[in-house]
């Protein structure tokens, strides 16, 4: 009875957390869509000029697309974490905090990037824009680095878990972000394309062991 108590209470404990993220997280992408307003026509209310207006917010479509893939991409990792850790404790939650605020930060610099780009300043607002993303990624190997420090905080059994892995990763993805960003300052556009293919590769990282057949 004690123990069906004690593993309720972890369950719980980490539900609570999961579930308060996953309410930051919506909230964020529904942000995102502030930023996608419908184009302005001052005389010529025609289909061509409808087009040509929509097709003139651009750098808005392309800063939603990526913003909106990282969310995911960063919410995805975050429910795959939580598959493998069965308790918090105080320092774990202020990680977590850290990393929300950070992800509260994306919809402002979609926006500063949407506005500046194809502008003397798009450098500077891509690099801050990649900036965050190469935060996002090393707080979240700090926080699998102390869940599994002795895995005080994951599930068992802990062999199934791919700990040097998806620390290795985490690190991987916060050197190409931050490389990234300082090539920003030479090549923009290419370095919004290695922003995108960083989350591809974020988006393959696997917590758990493949089971075996």
């Amino acid at each position: 009875m004690k123990r069906l108590f004690m593993t309720n209470y972890q369950d719980n404990d980490t539900l609570r957390i999961e579930a308060f993220s996953d309410g930051v997280f919506a909230i964020d992408i529904t942000l995102l869509t502030l930023d996608l307003k419908p184009p302005i026509l001052k005389n010529e209310f025609t289909i061509t000029a409808l087009a040509r207006a929509m097709g003139a917010q651009w750098p808005s479509y392309l800063a939603f697309f990526i913003s909106f893939a990282t969310i995911y991409v960063v919410w995805v990792n975050h429910h795959r974490m939580y598959n493998v850790i069965r308790k918090s404790d105080k320092r774990f939650l202020f990680i977590n905090g850290a990393l929300l605020i950070l992800v509260t930060l994306i919809p402002y610099t979609t926006g500063v990037l949407a506005k500046f780009i194809n502008t003397e300043a798009m450098e500077f607002s891509c690099a801050i824009y990649l900036i965050l993303f190469a935060l996002i990624s090393m707080v979240f190997r700090f926080m699998w680095q102390h869940a599994a420090r002795n895995f005080q905080l994951l599930k068992r059994p802990s062999m199934d878990v791919r700990v040097k892995v998806v620390e290795k990763s985490h690190l991987i993805a916060t050197t190409i972000y931050t490389l990234a960003a300082g090539l920003a300052f030479l090549n923009p556009y290419v370095s919004l394309g290695i922003g995108l293919l960083t989350v591809s590769y974020i988006a393959n990282i696997q917590y758990e062991k493949e089971p075996s057949i």
